[in-house]
């Protein structure tokens, strides 16, 4: 069966900084000091506790400081093996739609922030035909979306996409009419630098992707 994604632009607009800890639009160091402080309205505990209750209302501030703010919590594994990858391909070729679901709420409970089982979850509770929760894994997809593509336009180490875990640089390339060619090259161990098919829509050859806090955590 097809995957259909909503697909849209990668935002402009580029901002440069000599600080330590600013990645491409990305400030480690705001974001820790705010998803740390019980006094900050971007306290984790209370975001997430937030995100998990489907809140509608998360903004896209919001949501860049949930994906971007997961790397500060004890739960971030950027290289955590997905040992069901594998049986939800299955899962998905044979149109069993119930057990992925079941499977993908396990694996959400401890990789929250999992785009691909996310979107699995969205594509399979529409088959079931229950709208409603379709489209709450749909918003939330899209809210993360919607801060990763707001971080950089890829086109520079300098303005490259932030992403906490290689896995999702695929979907970030799908969602965006982007194809990968070949394997990604690791540039001075913080950058993916990623080969696209040509011609595409954006008229780009390569894209860079920072990876650095997955790298460091890795290590």
């Amino acid at each position: 069966m097809k995957r259909i994604f909503l697909l849209s632009t990668l935002c402009l607009g580029l901002l440069l900084s000599s600080q330590a800890q600013m990645v491409s639009k990305i400030d480690y160091t705001a974001i820790k000091a705010a998803v740390t402080s019980s006094k900050s309205k971007m306290y984790y505990p209370a975001l997430l506790k937030r995100y998990h209750a489907n809140d509608s209302r998360l903004t896209l501030d919001e949501y860049k400081h949930l994906y971007y703010g997961w790397t500060t919590q004890p739960g971030y594994n950027p290289y955590k093996p997905n040992d069901q990858s594998d049986a939800l391909n299955e899962m998905l070729l044979y149109e069993r739609f119930p057990e992925i679901i079941t499977t993908g709420k396990k694996l959400l409970a401890t990789d929250p922030f999992n785009l691909d089982v996310m979107y699995l979850m969205h594509m399979a509770y529409g088959e079931l035909n229950k709208k409603g929760e379709s489209q709450m894994w749909l918003t939330k997809f899209e809210g993360l979306m919607a801060a990763i593509k707001a971080s950089g336009n890829g086109r520079s180490k300098e303005t490259a996409v932030v992403l906490n875990a290689p896995r999702d640089e695929y979907m970030f390339l799908t969602v965006v009419g982007l194809r990968q060619k070949g394997r990604p090259q690791l540039v001075d161990n913080k950058y993916d630098l990623v080969n696209l098919q040509t011609p595409n829509k954006l008229n780009l050859t390569e894209l860079y992707f920072n990876i650095q806090k997955a790298v460091e955590k890795k290590r």
